[in-house]
């Protein structure tokens, strides 16, 4: 007999679930398995698709039969330089235009530092027909090189990778076209000239695609930290900088008090260190904000390498021929560092080096870490990024996209060089000898000392300073110093012992 009518008070859907036979039962939830696996599946191909439309808007072509190349026309030693990388071959000669390619590939590859196992297996080939001269920018980069093939052998395996023959314009537009060849010599993709940006996005979606070891690695930072950068790639960055110059140079009395008060609070600065105490007797906020020390706040350790700024040590190590670590599993280019200039960077590379950031709360004017007599500055235009350690990890190659003086010194040990890299908010950067460093115009700026006109510095003396925080990179040549070891992650003060 049926049971009692449900009355409201009762759970009727509960009781009609249970009178329902048990093969009933199964067979629903074996539907919303079915149907769960099918969601999985067309999601899954939709995202296929997605990412296959991505690749052919990018001007990137895969192959639809990868081709094995063969030795010959690929030389031997080039097949085995190849092994366990992804190569670019593209047909040219080590000139002028080819050099100007090549800086343009060090931004493709600095792109592509938040994909640190792409761009640590990725290599660039010019199949050339004569070597470069000693002074050319391709004996600079660890990952490029040229190959000079005889000319039956290079246009056999042009063919072969259907590329085109050199002109001359041979390594601009069409006809700087590269090929991809994989780990395994095969022949997958080509890839057009295009501006830094999409080419490295290119990449990245075609090894996606082909080899799934060379997907980016799982980032840190939190949501705020990406949402930050996301609106600095496309706010005014130096618009912003431009204004926050001019409000820490008010001398409103309210407003530069409470720019003030706000940092010593939110900061926890000690002002017993100062050489003027009283934080509300500085004119401006900028002049609190650099403000000088008392004499012996800062001893200098008489031997070794110092530190030439209060910051923490955000990574510090060896310069592994033209890499820089930035962040954990992200490098840079040393190349792309020194604005494009080899002969400056070849005098760096398997050097030491050490990044030094500075917090609002830190004293922010630069010493010598040794005694030196400077010999080259160049202001470098470029982005105006934060620098905080979020941000190194989800902006690659950013001290090299970033506004930066570099500063070159001549050292008993050497050649050293101190990099200060701007930011946003950083109204400017100034040194002792020039003032504020600035110039119009998108190229690198170079001033030459020599002679009576080239400053001396013994160590430890001021020589530079940044209205508002950033980040000091120090430059060493192979063998002049040894860090310190667990340097990475430590706060270190002006004066103190980082290197021997």
């Amino acid at each position: 007999m049926p049971g009692p009518p449900c009355r409201p008070q009762r759970n009727c859907w509960r009781s009609t679930e249970l009178s329902r036979p048990r093969h009933r039962r199964l067979a629903r939830r074996l539907r919303l398995l079915i149907t769960a696996v099918a969601v999985l599946l067309v999601g899954y191909y939709l995202g296929q698709h997605y990412r296959f439309s991505q690749l052919e808007a990018s001007g990137a072509r895969l192959v639809d039969d990868p081709v094995l190349l063969p030795t010959p026309p690929l030389p031997e030693a080039l097949a085995q330089a190849m092994a366990g990388h992804w190569t670019l071959l593209l047909a040219g000669e080590p000139d002028g235009h080819c050099e100007q390619l090549l800086r343009h590939y060090i931004q493709v590859v600095n792109r592509l530092a938040d994909s640190p196992g792409l761009q640590q297996r990725l290599r660039l080939a010019l199949l050339s027909s004569w070597s470069p001269a000693e002074r050319s920018a391709w004996r600079h980069v660890e990952w490029a090189r040229v190959w000079v093939l005889p000319p039956s052998q290079r246009a056999e395996l042009l063919a072969t990778l259907r590329l085109p023959s050199p002109t001359p314009a041979h390594c601009t537009g069409e006809e700087a076209t590269a090929a991809l060849i994989g780990p395994d010599r095969r022949f997958y993709a080509r890839l057009p000239l295009d501006k830094p940006i999409r080419m490295a996005e290119s990449l990245r979606l075609v090894l996606q695609t082909l080899d799934p070891m060379n997907e980016p690695e799982e980032s840190k930072p939190g949501l705020l930290d990406r949402l930050n950068t996301a609106l600095l790639r496309i706010l005014p960055q130096h618009w912003l900088s431009a204004g926050m110059y001019r409000l820490a140079r008010s001398e409103i009395p309210w407003l530069k008090n409470a720019l003030i008060r706000h940092v010593i609070e939110h900061y926890d600065v000690d002002m017993r260190e100062a050489e003027i105490e009283d934080p509300f007797a500085y004119p401006t906020f900028n002049a609190f904000f650099t403000r000088a020390l008392k004499p012996t706040a800062r001893p200098i350790d008489p031997d070794g390498l110092v530190s030439p700024v209060d910051a923490k040590v955000s990574q510090a190590g060896k310069i592994h021929h033209d890499r820089l670590l930035q962040a954990k599993g992200h490098e840079y280019s040393l190349y792309a560092l020194l604005a494009g200039d080899g002969e400056l960077a070849s005098q760096f590379e398997s050097g030491t080096f050490a990044t030094l950031y500075l917090a609002p709360r830190d004293y922010h004017r630069i010493h010598m870490p040794l005694a030196g007599t400077l010999r080259t500055m160049v202001f470098v235009p470029g982005d105006l990024f934060s620098v905080s350690e979020a941000t190194a990890q989800l902006v690659p190659g950013l001290f090299a996209r970033n506004e930066r003086v570099i500063c070159l010194f001549d050292t008993e040990r050497g050649p050293m060089a101190v990099v200060l890299v701007g930011a946003i908010f950083v109204g400017s950067m100034e040194t002792v000898w020039h003032g504020e460093v600035r110039a119009d115009g998108n190229a690198p700026r170079y001033w030459h000392y020599q002679g009576e006109d080239a400053p001396h510095f013994a160590k430890g003396e001021e020589i530079a300073r940044f209205n508002m925080g950033s980040t000091v990179i120090l430059l060493n040549v192979q063998h002049a110093v040894d860090l310190l070891d667990d340097l990475t992650g430590k706060q270190v003060r002006v004066g103190q012992k980082i290197g021997y």
